[in-house]
């Protein structure tokens, strides 16, 4: 058995989306209570478990306290592997592959999470203000500066490990209380902006900047809604058997 941070909701036997849902929303609502902003940053790792060197997995496997004789036994499946690329006239030659987790195998998502886990050690914040879904990374700060800091050196670590960050694609938002407002503040990596956003969905669930659940309430119930519409013409049928509904 291995350790892994409380931060981390994904993979992991007795959590999941809800618990991370939820610990986020309950971090914005006490501090609305409070009348106090959140600044969150949603971090987007670029092709993440493509991307993890297989001496970062010996190296995270280590840091566990892993017994030798058991990466042994991982460096098995990982030995000489080997690719190649499909395309229409046949195939290329097969080539060594040195990064990544092997993909639909069920130790890759411990692995992953293994390496996350030790690369973001230094960094993680108690839980609440830094929340992990494998590669979905959430951090939360009092104010722009702190997080734009943050973030950047979330950016520069994860880059040391070969893991990327796609600041094309990750946001940030400001959670206010109600009737209040804080300068229009912006959070530059490496002297990019990110996207500011008023609302993200975060693991199936509609956040928005105001602290309000209606939009998320809305969404659900268009999608229960969505799905009714889509077996109704069975159900409703009259002629259909009750065994077939």
């Amino acid at each position: 058995m291995t350790d892994i941070t409380i931060n981390q909701c994904g993979f992991r036997s007795e959590v999941g989306t809800i618990e991370a849902v939820f610990a986020l929303r309950q971090l914005l609502e006490k501090h609305q209570e409070w009348n106090q902003p959140v600044f969150s940053a949603f971090l987007d790792l670029e092709k993440a478990f493509d991307r993890v060197p297989h001496a970062g997995i010996w190296w995270a496997l280590r840091d566990h306290l892993v017994p030798e004789v058991y990466i042994s036994w991982i460096k098995c499946l990982y030995v000489a592997a080997s690719s190649s690329v499909r395309y229409p006239m046949g195939s290329s030659e097969l080539f060594l592959v040195t990064v990544r987790v092997h993909q639909g195998s069920a130790l890759s998502p411990l692995l992953f999470n293994l390496v996350m886990d030790s690369v973001t050690k230094d960094l993680r914040k108690p839980p609440l203000w830094t929340l992990l879904y494998a590669d979905d990374v959430v951090l939360c700060d009092t104010s722009v500066a702190s997080l734009e800091a943050t973030v950047q050196q979330w950016k520069d670590l994860l880059l040391l490990f070969g893991l990327k960050l796609n600041i094309s694609i990750t946001e940030f938002m400001i959670f206010l209380p109600p009737d209040s407002s804080v300068a229009d503040n912006n959070v530059s990596v490496d002297g990019t902006p990110l996207l500011r956003s008023t609302t993200f969905k975060y693991l199936g669930s509609i956040l928005s900047s105001d602290g309000d659940s209606n939009e998320d309430v809305n969404v659900r119930v268009a999608s229960a809604w969505l799905k009714w519409r889509s077996v109704s013409g069975v159900l409703c049928d009259k002629s259909m058997p009750i065994k077939l509904k």
